[in-house]
């Protein structure tokens, strides 16, 4: 019987295909904090679309939540810091 993948399982996997050397990683990010999460960041559109394309469409979907999960989480201890 095959194991079914834990969101941490695709959020490694998707991780683990964009190189961090490259900026892959961080040229994705910014794509989806800027497509998704209404911030505006400098990324290369045709870098990121290519990028998404290594991942499964389970791996992408895992990344963009984890994304602008952890948006809000740091935007929320910022505001509770402050508070």
């Amino acid at each position: 019987m095959k194991r079914k993948r834990t969101v941490l399982d695709l959020l490694i996997g998707a991780m683990e295909k964009l190189s961090p050397k490259m900026g892959e990683r961080q040229n994705v990010l910014a794509f989806i904090q800027s497509r998704y999460g209404g911030r505006v960041l400098s990324y290369d559109l045709d870098r990121a679309v290519v990028s998404l394309f290594k991942l499964t469409p389970e791996e992408q979907n895992c990344l963009i939540t984890w994304t602008l999960q952890e948006k809000k989480s740091v935007s929320q201890l910022g505001t509770s810091v402050a508070a």
